[in-house]
């Protein structure tokens, strides 16, 4: 694949729909080579018919109609019924393409794997393939021979393969063809390859070579035939084949075992095997889900193979004992629990839809972006259901991994003391099925950590604890996705500001999660994390595990450390090299201790009062550290120069009106070497403000990307709560804004004043934010104030986007459009601009998951149409 190829696939993959658009600069993160390359090959693509283009600034891209309608279809009809094409097998159904398209003929293929796997199967797919888009001619056979049967006698297998003369040996009474002449202008298929034998490997590369073979007994008749290959082994071919015979066959595809198979292509399997068994019974078949679960979870040594056949016998035996009800298939207890299982439909013509209920496809692929950074768990189901909305909704939400789901949050629920309610359920089961269908990349997944960076660390902690009771089902490969989700999710269940941490540590199997889930549950939140540690576990593995843990936690508010035995003094000396605020550890741990200092967490207790509040009431050893010194200074550093840093100490100091505190600026280089150094010009910082990301060690510090990004009310209660008014947060975060804004639209503005086109921007902003009762977050105003500002340069050069102009509406849509005119009434006012529906759309698409329709729009849309 040329590497033009290959960026057109990537944009089918990221900009699938007819309305995303995409520039250079988008591009250039999944590709390496350069901007003005990137450009050239797009360009080359609007000149082939694949891409569109409209000359604005900067200029924007669109897949065409037709040819994403191309890509999106599937290579052949023969691949679709094979589960996993387009996941774990999608590299082996393009190397079966690919080979079976290779001029003059194909190219020989060898499929390898476990028995079982499916190796037959992929061979008859790729013969099907051939038929289906004439590479070979209608009618054309595929010849199957299993080399095993013959490993005994390879006389008589090249017999069989190349046909013999009258004569040739004991028994030949006539001559008689082979299968090469059999297979002669289709396939034939060499199972257990690895089984022939030296000559008959020499003898068939020879005629893959030269496109002729001999007759046994005949060394003179040279015979031709055209012959596809397919070849099959369990083996090692490097051990197995000779390396001449290898050499010819140029195409190798791996077969995945079952083990290796994801979760939902082995539900998927299972839910197809049982399906077509109902179908050949013609009766309805009732399957306990414990026993989905089994079958999910055990090896299986004969892989899909054997587990085919253990379904028919489950299957034979419950038709043998079928009742009226129809046929039942009971758990592995025995007992058969009928509000727990599915059951698979006779006349079901969606095979496989009983425990794989919905599909994500042709979704916004800005969704999981737009929610980690909203929050919107009602906004996150509606727009995941409608896909299906041609489903009942009870249809839509069962299946095996619906009540996997359900089980696994109860078991959470119990843990952490958080309630888990209807909705939750649906966003936790969407963002599992979400994770365990669409492959993400690392980048993917540490970009959507770093966006729900403003939630609560409880939030996180909570996220955590649940991914870690899924990864008891799933492989953690699988579902690296659902900590950002959850986080977003969770962050409604806790508290906004930062707690005293608590935690438990303590030696068996279920300890400590029994002793935390207690407490946790008693006072409903999590106020409590259970360490439960094996009986061989000394000091040296509790202090390890704990490192591995805090070491992920930040804005901490203090720690309270409950163990069942060790050395306290050995547990605080490594802690507290991790921690910032206080620490209290205590021995000899129990369920009654845990509650009472879960309770004190809950209520906000201070360290302190909670030392004083223990002191003679538990026979324990306790011991109390203090944390960092307060301080009365704040630096600020950037590292970009003084400029930046005057300007954001200028801001900083006209919210902070507490003049004992001290606002400096410091050289980001000498500020590096202080740190290092623990240089005591440090001591007494009570924040560290920077440009860029800086290990400060224990002084608190936040960068200002995250100044910008967070949310201001947890800003504040994570590192501005002692020194200013929280009503002021939000406008000091308004001004740092602008500052960066500024700075952002002055290089992507040519003639337009940036700071007069900010003030009038903001001021639609503004109206947007009265009109719909609420603040966008930072991040979001930046991105309107350049969009903005940019639409307005394009509007007055009349190159404004209009290509969706003619689309129909939908009522939140119509909606804000009513909204229009008067926001930018004043704009239009003064620049004589007209404001184009495509325009408008894409300003609703930045804001839509934080808005809804307001009671005054809704009004005034029932009073022109009659409905919203």
């Amino acid at each position: 694949m040329s590497a033009k190829e290959d960026l057109y696939h990537k944009l089918n993959a990221a900009w699938r729909t007819p309305l995303s658009s995409f520039t250079t600069q988008d591009c250039e993160h999944f590709t390496s080579a350069s901007r003005s390359v990137i450009s050239l090959y797009l360009n080359q693509l609007c000149d082939e018919g694949y891409l569109r283009k409209e000359a604005t600034r900067p200029v924007r891209f669109w897949l065409t109609e037709q040819r994403i309608t191309r890509q999106e279809q599937s290579p052949s009809a023969a691949f679709s019924s094979l589960i996993g094409a387009t996941g774990s097998l999608k590299t082996a159904v393009e190397l079966c393409v690919a080979a079976v398209n290779y001029p003059d003929g194909g190219l020989p293929v060898l499929v390898t794997g476990e028995s079982g796997v499916g190796k037959s199967y992929l061979a008859q797919l790729l013969h099907q393939y051939a038929g289906e888009t004439g590479a070979v001619a209608p009618g054309a056979k595929l010849v199957e021979l299993n080399c095993a049967d013959y490993a005994n006698n390879p006389e008589l297998l090249s017999g069989t393969l190349f046909g013999y003369v009258k004569g040739a040996f004991t028994g030949a009474e006539r001559n008689k063809t082979g299968l090469l002449d059999e297979a002669d202008g289709g396939f034939l298929f060499l199972d257990e390859v690895h089984r022939l034998s030296a000559e008959n490997q020499e003898k068939l590369f020879l005629f893959m070579d030269k496109g002729y073979f001999y007759r046994l007994g005949d060394n003179r008749q040279p015979c031709k035939a055209r012959v596809r290959f397919v070849f099959a082994t369990t083996e090692n071919t490097s051990n197995v084949l000779l390396t001449t015979f290898r050499r010819r066959i140029p195409v190798t595809v791996m077969l995945p075992s079952w083990d290796s198979r994801p979760f939902m292509e082995q539900l998927t399997l299972i839910s197809h095997f049982f399906s077509h068994e109902a179908k050949r019974f013609r009766q309805d078949i009732h399957v306990d889900n414990a026993l989905i679960r089994q079958l999910i979870a055990t090896p299986v040594q004969g892989n899909i193979g054997e587990l085919k056949n253990h379904i028919k016998v489950l299957c034979a035996s419950a038709w043998a004992r079928r009742k009226s009800s129809g046929m039942c298939i009971d758990g592995p207890t025995g007992r058969h629990n009928e509000k727990d299982r599915v059951t698979f439909c006779a006349d079901d013509e969606e095979s496989g839809t009983p425990l794989v209920t919905a599909l994500y496809t042709g979704l916004d692929d800005n969704l999981l972006e737009n929610f980690c950074r909203t929050a919107n768990v009602p906004l996150f189901i509606r727009k995941l259901e409608e896909p299906s909305g041609k489903h009942p909704a009870n249809r839509f939400y069962q299946g095996t991994l619906w009540q996997l789901t359900k089980d696994i949050l109860v078991e959470f629920s119990d843990l952490t003391g958080i309630s888990v309610g209807p909705v939750m359920e649906k966003a936790v089961f969407h963002c599992l099925q979400w994770s365990l269908n669409e492959p993400v990349e690392a980048e993917t997944v540490n970009y959507l950590n770093e966006i729900t960076g403003y939630a609560p660390l409880r939030a996180r902690l909570l996220a955590q604890e649940c991914v870690t009771l899924f990864e008891k089902h799933f492989p953690p490969a699988q579902i690296t996705l659902m900590e950002p989700l959850l986080t977003a999710i969770y962050c409604h269940q806790v508290e906004s500001e930062p707690l005293i941490q608590g935690i438990i540590v303590s030696h068996g199997s279920a300890t400590a999660s029994s002793i935390a889930g207690t407490a946790n549950k008693l006072l409903g939140g999590f106020y409590l994390k259970a360490f439960d540690m094996p009986l061989s576990v000394n000091t040296r593995g509790i202090i390890d595990r704990l490192k591995e843990w805090i070491i992920r936690l930040e804005g901490q508010n203090g720690m309270i450390i409950l163990v069942d035995m060790g050395s306290l003094q050995d547990i605080y000396s490594e802690i507290k090299l991790h921690i910032q605020g206080d620490l209290l550890v205590m021995n000899n741990v129990s369920t009654a201790m845990a509650l009472d200092i879960a309770g004190k967490i809950q209520h906000k207790q201070a360290m302190k009062e909670i030392v004083d509040g223990i002191k003679g009431a538990w026979e324990v050893e306790a011991r109390y550290y203090s944390g960092i010194v307060e301080g009365n200074k704040i630096i600020i550093s950037c590292i970009s120069g003084e400029g930046v840093a005057r300007q954001l100490q200028e801001i900083t100091r006209r919210y902070i009106t507490d003049e004992s505190i001290d606002i400096v600026t410091m050289e980001y280089d000498d500020l590096k070497w202080k740190i290092s150094k623990a240089d005591s010009a440090l001591y007494g910082t009570r924040l560290l403000i920077t440009t860029t990301e800086i290990d400060a060690g224990y002084i608190p510090q936040i960068n200002t990307r995250k100044l910008i990004g967070e949310k201001p009310e947890l800003l504040w209660k994570n590192y501005f709560s002692q020194i200013m008014p929280i009503q002021d947060m939000q406008r000091m975060v308004d001004e740092i804004v602008i500052l960066f804004t500024l700075e952002g639209v002055a290089s992507h503005l040519s003639f337009l004043n940036p700071r007069i086109i900010i003030d009038e921007v903001e001021n639609v902003v503004k109206f947007f934010e009265l009109t719909y009762g609420i603040h966008f977050e930072s991040y979001l105003r930046i991105n309107l104030f350049m969009h903005l500002a940019a639409m307005i340069e394009r509007l007055l050069t009349h190159d404004g986007l209009s290509h969706r102009d003619e689309f129909d509406l939908t009522p939140h849509q119509q909606a804000f459009m009513a909204l229009v005119p008067e926001a930018f009434r004043t704009l239009i006012n003064k620049y004589r601009i007209v404001l184009t529906t495509t325009e408008a759309l894409m300003i609703y698409e930045l804001m839509e998951p934080w808005i809804t329709i307001a009671p005054e729009v809704s009004l005034v849309l029932k009073e022109s149409n009659g409905s919203v």
